[in-house]
């Protein structure tokens, strides 16, 4: 059976690029292909390379146009021929020159229960809001900022008297499991 060729995207630690690695490795649906930063010194690249991923890092110079950073991106990916580009804490939003090359083929997740706090404080919104529940959204990237349609949310409670520190962390361990479980559903059911 072919398996469906994934790049991931990530721009800090990338503990859901590492359990997105972990699931792919032994999945009979999806691969790994390549790991993409924008930041030279991500901790991510150093989670791929200790999966033997491809760990590629273009970073965006100094007034550098975004039609052309993102062409970079596009040649650097090229050679690894994704299906599906999996964003997993990148930290950019993608212009219409890499939404085109990858029309309706990128996902994202975002820590919060969009439509509600989009942009890149989903928890911290959350809890400052003082809602009663927050959790993570697993979409489809379009060129808006975490607008594109919804694949599937996971929700949990708000525990009273816990800390931002302690909700971010809660909420980060729950996508690390959630993310793996719908992507493997997703391209299952594609295959």
């Amino acid at each position: 059976m072919t398996k469906v060729k994934i790049a991931i995207l990530a721009s800090g630690s990338g503990s859901n690029a590492e359990s997105i690695l972990k699931w792919a490795a032994n999945s009979d649906v999806a691969e790994v292909v390549c790991v993409l930063s924008d930041k030279r010194k991500a901790l991510v690249l150093e989670r791929a390379k200790n999966n033997n991923v491809p760990a590629l890092a273009v970073s965006k110079k100094k007034n550098e146009d975004r039609t052309y950073f993102e062409q970079r991106m596009i040649a650097n990916l090229e050679g690894y021929r994704p299906d599906w580009i999996v964003l997993a804490g990148f930290m950019k939003l993608l212009g219409p020159h890499f939404l085109k090359a990858y029309d309706k083929k990128i996902i994202n997740i975002h820590p919060s229960l969009l439509p509600l706090f989009p942009g890149i404080d989903g928890y911290g919104d959350a809890y400052r809001a003082n809602v009663a529940e927050s959790g993570c959204t697993i979409h489809y990237v379009n060129a808006g900022m975490d607008t594109g349609e919804i694949i599937a949310q996971k929700k949990f409670a708000l525990i009273s008297g816990e800390s931002f520190e302690e909700l971010k962390e809660r909420g980060l361990a729950i996508e690390n499991k959630f993310y793996p479980e719908v992507l493997e559903k997703l391209f299952k059911d594609m295959l």
